[in-house]
């Protein structure tokens, strides 16, 4: 069989795992096993081709891992400072409860139909309207909630 196949295969495998088990991991050695690809269907020989695959994988790994689980994971430098009303699209929409919000405990909000984690500096109960303020800081998934007012 061609290396330049196997390696590519190879590649794919990696990537196919990594779906399994999100360790934002594997994904680099696919893309390094693709770089070995590139390295056979150029003609060198098996030594160089172990080289790119170590060579990409490693510094992609270094270099890339920590920036791709902080956009992953929702903890992007880009995440808006806490009193900042601009950093997340549903900054100022409003939204259900859905699953009870306790002061310093996670709960849950429904906006559009789509389910968000939240937090509250109050307690607010189920089916009760809120208003998103921001997200956390440390975690942009993680929406931060107020009660609505009657008159808003």
């Amino acid at each position: 069989m061609n290396p330049s196949l196997l390696w590519f295969l190879l590649g794919i495998a990696f990537l196919l795992a990594e779906l399994a088990t999100p360790t934002t991991v594997l994904l680099f050695f696919g893309v390094g096993a693709w770089a070995a690809a590139a390295a056979a269907l150029l003609g060198l020989t098996t030594g160089w081709q172990l080289a790119a695959f170590m060579a990409v994988s490693l510094l992609t790994l270094i270099f890339l891992r920590r920036h791709l689980r902080a956009v992953f994971g929702g903890r992007s430098h880009r995440a808006a400072p806490e009193n900042s009303q601009q950093g997340h699209p549903l900054s100022g929409r409003q939204g259900i409860v859905s699953k009870t919000l306790h002061p310093g405990q996670m709960g849950e909000v429904s906006i559009d139909g789509s389910f968000w984690r939240a937090v509250a500096q109050s307690e607010i109960p189920q089916g009760r309207p809120v208003r998103v303020l921001g997200t956390l800081p440390a975690d942009a998934l993680v929406l931060r909630v107020a009660p609505l007012e009657e008159n808003e």
